[in-house]
């Protein structure tokens, strides 16, 4: 849902962002070729308030959604959905998507299920044949016949139960592909893309069936793989050293795969050359892949704007990026204190503690007269807007003075829903462990370490307020970056207490979280049903707006929940805004200091332990 360059939650233009400048890189790159196919692989209706105002407010106001008034401008060939396409109910999807006037394809999504999958009752087309009449370098005319199959992650089965239970099932991604590349190739198709909404991981990764591109190249039948779903880019020398990876070819088990970044920021150009096989048939001859950004120049550093943003792009969103900008300036209440996240990943937050606040309040109230009032109550809550790779002003940032809905959406950007779970000391302990897999191992006695992971996401480090604990980042982490098992020796946690007493592992506690967290989201251990003790499907921005109308003025002073154990003569170094600078001296129980301004626009800080 970038669909302009607008960055509703600072209220900015930006250049980084926006499917109305990739819409130009897009004009450029048909100009180039007489023939072109346009392709998305998902997460197109969700992803901002832009987005959340579409679905919450304006359902009345126009039909036409505007991200597929966007689509429809730009002619696109065909698409799939991803796992955020479904977040706002299966209502609001189906009525988005009557309007698009390109196919949409998804195979392993059913609305009944057969004995196979191609025996199902789809949501969508699983698949389509395109058929084209291509001019070769000779000038003859031939036909060529792409068929186009969609594939989503199967987890979205659990991050949007709410919106899908009892309606849909989700198959895995390779099981399906396994079974319809024959039948598309038996219905003619020449060459087969596959529009995949999933990422790319090792065959160890625990996070494989989400991010299931590599096993999924390996699938005789595929000839093009078109991916997303990570926020990342490929062919990229990060994912170099997974096996069947060639990132100078831009191929995964030899065939060409392409994965253009995140919120519009890339066109992904793949040029192919086609011959004869020997069975009459088509088959790719060479294939060249292109990243175009849609910048030039470093994020936040002297960014060189070059590329304008298309009218028709613009003009399909106007009443609705107009109805958004009205509504998000509603004020909600008034905060005595900044509110921002620049020391969300190394020390107490007062952004993050106001949500847990609000959770809290809204779970004890909801379980108020039950047994499990009784149990002691927590909030977990964790940094969605913390620099990585959004870039440097990808932070919350709110000064003191009236509070709005678009500070809400600054504070709570996604439109998680609130839910309450019972776990032991056991369980926590083992959450807060994979929280800390963010950490790089830090070695005694050495200085200006790095000290985060860069693969590891901030929506990951919870804090889970109400406890107390400690983090020593020089033991070896007990899980990696996406959540798999190391060793039951390792132990980064420790002096964990509630209320100033050591907690038992066989205690129970109830913990007020999100609907994607409590789901497994971010590689986490899902929540067993039986442990799960309220879920009401409010969503857990408009609980935080009920919160501040009641406090009217908020002033929060950070409580103690954790801290780094102390590691004498050893520093480490960290990323945040440059905004930050000024405000070192505040952080509460950290010692910090300026190392320099990097070229990304960052501020890298020291912290000695």
């Amino acid at each position: 849902m970038h669909l302009l360059a607008y960055d509703y939650l600072s209220a900015t233009h930006t250049p980084q962002i926006g499917l109305s400048r990739t819409a130009t890189l897009i004009k450029s790159a048909r100009a180039e070729v007489p023939q072109s196919l346009l392709f998305d692989t998902g997460d197109f209706l969700q992803g901002n308030v832009l987005g959340d105002q579409v679905a919450q407010h304006d359902q009345n106001v126009a039909k036409l959604h505007p991200a597929i008034a966007a689509m429809n401008a730009l002619k696109y060939d065909g698409a799939t959905l991803g796992n955020h396409e479904f977040s706002y109910g299966l209502g609001f999807l189906l009525d988005s998507l009557i309007s698009a006037r390109f196919p949409l394809v998804l195979a392993n999504v059913a609305r009944t299920l057969g004995p196979r999958p191609s025996a199902d009752q789809t949501l969508l087309h699983p698949y389509r044949i395109l058929q084209k009449t291509l001019r070769s370098g000779s000038g003859a005319k031939r036909t060529i016949r792409v068929g186009v199959v969609g594939f989503v992650p199967p987890q979205t089965a659990v991050w949007d139960r709410h919106a899908v239970q009892g309606q849909l099932h989700f198959r895995d991604i390779v099981e399906t592909a396994r079974d319809y590349l024959p039948r598309m190739k038996a219905d003619g198709a020449d060459l087969i893309v596959a529009l995949a909404h999933s990422g790319i991981a090792a065959p160890d990764d625990p996070q494989v069936r989400e991010n299931a591109v590599l096993p999924l190249s390996n699938l005789d039948g595929i000839d093009v793989i078109l991916c997303g779903h990570q926020h990342r880019l490929f062919p990229d020398p990060a994912f170099a050293d997974l096996p069947g990876v060639d990132i100078g070819n831009g191929t995964i088990n030899g065939k060409p795969t392409m994965m253009p970044g995140f919120w519009g920021s890339h066109l992904g150009v793949m040029d192919l050359v086609l011959g004869p096989d020997d069975t009459g048939g088509w088959k790719i001859r060479h294939h060249h892949t292109d990243l175009r950004p849609i910048y030039n120049g470093v994020p936040q550093s002297g960014i060189n704007e070059t590329i304008a943003e298309a009218p028709e792009i613009v003009a399909a969103v106007r009443h609705h990026h107009q109805s958004t900008l009205n509504h998000i300036e509603k004020p909600v209440g008034t905060t005595r204190q900044p509110l921002n996240t620049f020391f969300a990943l190394v020390a107490d937050d007062a952004s993050l503690q106001l949500v847990a606040r609000a959770q809290a309040d809204y779970v004890g109230r909801k379980l108020h007269a039950t047994p499990d009032a009784a149990l002691p109550l927590l909030s977990a809550v964790s940094p969605y807007k913390a620099g990585g790779q959004a870039g440097a002003g990808n932070f919350t940032d709110i000064g003191t003075g009236p509070l709005t809905l678009r500070s809400l959406a600054d504070l709570y950007p996604f439109p998680n829903e609130i839910c309450a779970v019972r776990l032991t000391g056991r369980d926590i302990v083992e959450w807060l462990e994979r929280c800390a897999a963010l950490f790089h191992r830090i070695l005694h006695g050495l200085r200006q370490q790095a000290l985060h992971n860069p693969v590891f996401p901030s929506y990951s480090f919870d804090h889970i307020v109400g406890l107390e604990y400690r983090i020593d980042p020089s033991q070896p982490p007990r899980y990696t970056p996406d959540g798999k098992f190391v060793s039951s020796e390792n132990r980064r946690i420790s002096a964990i207490t509630w209320r100033a007493r050591p907690i038992d592992p066989g205690q129970e506690f109830i913990v007020a979280t999100n609907s994607f967290r409590a789901s497994g989201g971010g590689g986490f251990a899902p929540v067993p049903p039986e442990k799960m003790v309220l879920e009401t499907g409010e969503p857990i921005r408009e609980i935080l707006g009920d919160y501040i109308r009641q406090q009217g003025t908020v002033a929060v002073r950070p409580e103690p929940v954790w801290h780094f154990c102390p590691l004498i003569g050893t520093s480490a170094q960290f990323k945040t805004s440059l905004s930050a600078i000024e405000r070192l001296a505040t952080v509460p129980r950290r010692n910090l200091s300026l190392d320099s301004i990097s070229e990304d626009g960052f501020a890298t800080i020291n912290i000695d332990f």
